[in-house]
């Protein structure tokens, strides 16, 4: 099977009153098949490609990092179906956090 790769980057900002060096990223992962798949592992990076944590998506394919100190980050993620690997590929989306404001990501997972 041919494989693609997408990835959509949404953005959405909410400026709260008080200003911290702290945001949220939270998003939405599925297969390119249009499938939502809970327990997709979503890693987070920093610029630098240090591994900065993990979390999995619920029953609906959504996931959070909560308390990101403010930069640039890479995120990616992978689950294995059935014997099959699917992943976000070699090119991990990068996203800017900023202090109080909540980013929104949408990745699309492809087979390997």
């Amino acid at each position: 099977m041919k494989k693609i790769l997408y990835i959509c980057l949404v953005l959405m900002m909410a400026v709260a009153c008080s200003k911290s060096d702290e945001g949220t990223i939270i998003g939405t992962a599925g297969t390119s098949d249009g499938s939502v798949v809970a327990g997709i592992t979503v890693k987070l990076y920093t610029d630098n490609t240090d591994f900065v944590r993990e979390t999995t998506t619920d029953n609906a394919g959504n996931f959070a990092f909560y308390d990101v100190e403010e930069g640039n980050y890479y995120i990616a993620a992978t689950i294995d179906v059935g014997g099959e690997t699917y992943d976000t590929g070699n090119m991990p989306q990068i996203i800017y956090v900023s202090g109080e404001i909540e980013k929104t990501v949408s990745l699309t997972l492809t087979k390997k």
